[in-house]
């Protein structure tokens, strides 16, 4: 019996600066007709492209070890992942989370050893370093698929696109366009012209303009749906990425939109206040805006324990959130939103700084400097130890040490400088495990596993030299 087939959905997952966007970006702009190609609504997380006279839908999944929850999200919902690698680089700590992923997701998969147009590239490496992690390429031990590629020049992409075609054609995709409703949320945000602003892409079923739709009990009815080139159109089918208006409110991404009133009440979100700090320590007192859900969560979820986050919502600064930093004594953070001259006039006068961030790294690079100034060392300083980090694993989030004490003891509750050649950046240890069980302390000679705050990005040989304050007469 013949079934109507559905375009893939694919996820372009692996390491941060491995080359994910450019790769999107140089098939965005080859495959996409040029008409269509400068209307394209960034914000959709998703778009579509022709290659052989078929349709394959991408979702763009950031790459920031933050984004950690939307990757998952983003292969929950692909029918197939591209492993983007670096043939520089390697496998890095989110390489081994996105191979998680996958696994986790129980997709077909193909590997993309990206940039080996630079200098030092060497596509066997990432090759033997993924047999580490289960995936066995074709002579490698296996059969999974990879393709050698540059998505600065674009050499081998269509190579590429000829992959994901095949692993498409061998899932067989049936179009379920008759049934109930199936779309998850990939990315939400709230305007402040048009409203709750939702992108999601259509798994199962149809959506219209004008029809009621469900997200757990709450009810909504579609205003307009918008494609990724900003166009309005008036159907979704299945693999459709749309952007839709008419929510009150603004949904979770990885919520499902359905056709039906489903008992589970969905997770709008709300300002929320933080509570899981403790206020006798030195801590930093935040209200956080973001353009978008997925942006809040990331960030909320990579703060150190030594952040008092009052306010975290989406959407543009206002006069409030002034308000209560200055009565509070906070900071402001601004990602990817807007700042109006009323608000900055406001700050000026109340003597409130607000930071504006596009770029998710700068900000947390710029709250992790403040969080080192809060336990800044003096001149004077007891060493207690040394140890030397000799592998990095990567388990929910967490950049975890496999370190070797060679001096001294590190304890739980110190604080560190990570050393790094002439670079030295510092930090607590949050926690202290050898095996499974949780310790203490550590003394010269054993071998353990070290949790940082804030989690810091460390290395192979990395030094961690833990000390005390001398307290100074003056």
């Amino acid at each position: 019996m013949n079934h109507q087939t559905r375009p893939p959905i694919v996820a372009i997952l692996g390491h941060v600066d491995h080359g994910k966007t450019t790769l999107l970006d140089y098939i965005r702009k080859a495959h996409i007709a040029a008409k269509e190609a400068g209307g394209i609504t960034q914000s959709i997380g998703a778009y579509q492209a022709t290659f052989k006279d078929k349709l394959l839908t991408f979702i763009d999944t950031p790459g920031h070890a933050a984004f950690s929850k939307m990757r998952s999200r983003g292969a929950s919902v692909a029918d197939i992942a591209v492993l983007v690698v670096s043939s520089d680089d390697g496998v890095m700590p989110q390489t081994i989370e996105s191979i998680k992923h996958i696994q986790a997701a129980g997709i077909p998969f193909v590997v993309a050893i990206n940039k080996i147009d630079k200098e030092g590239a060497n596509p066997e490496l990432p090759k033997a370093q993924l047999t580490e992690h289960q995936v066995f390429v074709e002579g490698y031990g296996g059969n999974t698929p990879f393709v050698l590629i540059s998505g600065k020049t674009g050499k081998n992409v269509d190579q590429l696109l000829e992959t994901i075609l095949l692993l498409s054609e061998l899932e067989e995709l049936e179009s379920k366009n008759q049934s109930p409703l199936n779309a998850p949320i990939i990315e939400s945000q709230l305007d402040p012209k048009r409203g709750a602003l939702v992108s999601a892409i259509v798994k199962e079923g149809t959506m219209n303009v004008g029809d009621t739709i469900y997200v757990g009990t709450l009810e909504t009815k579609v205003r307009a749906l918008i494609d990724y080139t900003g166009s309005q159109i008036k159907q979704a089918l299945p693999s459709t990425p749309i952007q839709i208006l008419g929510f009150k409110d603004v949904p979770a991404v990885g919520e499902i939109i359905t056709s039906i009133s489903t008992p589970v009440v969905a997770n709008y979100h709300s300002p929320l206040q933080s509570t899981e700090f403790d206020p006798s320590t030195p801590h930093l007192n935040i209200i956080l805006r973001t353009d978008t859900i997925g942006s809040l969560e990331a960030l909320k979820g990579s703060f150190a324990s030594e952040i008092n986050l009052l306010s975290a919502s989406t959407g543009d600064v206002t006069e409030s959130d002034i308000l209560l930093a200055s009565t509070t004594n906070s900071l402001v953070l601004a990602f990817g939103v807007k700042v109006g001259s009323s608000v900055t006039k406001l700050a000026e006068t109340e003597g409130v700084t607000i930071k504006s961030y596009k770029i998710i790294y700068e900000l947390l690079e710029y709250i992790e400097k403040k969080v080192f100034k809060l336990m800044e060392p003096t001149i004077d300083e007891e060493v207690l130890g040394q140890g030397t980090i000799l592998k990095v694993f990567d388990i929910n989030g967490d950049h975890i040490g496999g370190t070797r004490v060679d001096s001294g003891k590190i304890s739980v509750g110190d604080t560190i400088h990570l050393k790094r050649g002439e670079v030295t950046k510092e930090a607590k240890i949050r926690n202290l495990r050898i095996g499974k069980n949780d310790v203490k302390e550590v003394a010269t000679g054993s071998e353990c596993g070290v949790f940082f705050s804030p989690n810091l990005d460390i290395r192979e040989k990395d030094v961690i030299i833990p000390y005390k304050k001398l307290k100074t007469d003056d």
